[in-house]
């Protein structure tokens, strides 16, 4: 008697852990980016069969495309939400910009695999490429750059600034307007100028800048920040404000915008 209350306890322990193992295993893929993402790659590389058997393996659906015009249909008939160019360069500028311009790539997030160099890196994510990633590189981190790249929105870049003669920011137009001036940014300098507006006052390390900026969806290389805060401080210029943009020399950088 004593064996068979042992037997039946034991037989339904195992099925209750198995359930909650089932239960964990669901919720995991619910939970990952990736599980379902429909997921382009455009371009050629050594490991392109690896990095599309790992994708599966995410719970992605990957297809491929071998050239521009086939990414161009693929992108406008299965909508993807993750487009990966396996080989960056320069002259897929113009093309991202077209991808992105259309309805298919209101939802549209873009990973960019190229070779070391602050200047393709820049030039990438000035085209629309969410993060760039170097040569070489483990299919553990793509991996995890493509799941920060789907997990969600930023709530600080919807948010507007608005300090009348001073300073406009208008996110949803993308439009900053400093002293009355407009000013033209890129859309990299366009984040940058917009999260330390959001910040006046505070002093920021290159490190901090970069990781906010990342923040999950986009993947913004630490040693690029100094670059990109001569050209913001260069545009402020032209505007008669580049005093604004203060170096903390051995702590980073501080935005001080006037009150009135």
């Amino acid at each position: 008697m004593l064996y068979a209350f042992i037997a039946g306890t034991l037989h339904h322990a195992v099925h209750l852990g198995d359930a909650l193992a089932l239960l964990s295993a669901v919720r995991w893929d619910e939970m990952d980016p990736l599980y379902r993402a429909r997921t382009l790659l455009f371009g050629q590389a050594p490991e392109i069969d690896g990095l599309t058997q790992r994708l599966r393996r995410s719970g992605a659906f990957p297809r491929r495309a071998t050239d521009r015009k086939l990414v161009a249909e693929v992108l406008r008939d299965w909508r993807p939400q993750l487009l990966i160019l396996l080989s960056w360069q320069g002259d897929l500028a113009t093309d991202l910009r077209q991808w992105l311009a259309g309805p298919q790539g209101e939802n549209l997030r873009v990973l960019a695999l190229g070779p070391e160099g602050d200047d393709q890196a820049m030039a990438a994510l000035d085209a629309g490429v969410h993060a760039y990633l170097t040569y070489p590189l483990s299919e553990t981190l793509l991996i995890a750059q493509a799941s920060a790249l789907l997990r969600g929105g930023q709530g600080w870049e919807g948010t507007a600034v608005e300090i009348p003669g001073v300073l406009r920011i208008d996110p949803m137009a993308h439009r900053i307007w400093v002293q009355e001036q407009e000013l033209q940014l890129s859309r990299r300098i366009f984040r940058l100028f917009h999260y330390l507006a959001l910040h006046p006052g505070q002093t920021f390390s290159a490190a901090e800048i970069a990781h906010h900026l990342s923040d999950g969806r986009k993947f913004v290389q630490e040693n690029t920040i100094a670059a990109q805060i001569h050209r913001l401080r260069k545009a402020l210029e032209a505007a008669g404000a580049d005093i604004w943009l203060e170096t903390v020399h051995g702590f980073g950088y501080r935005l001080s915008v006037p009150a009135s």
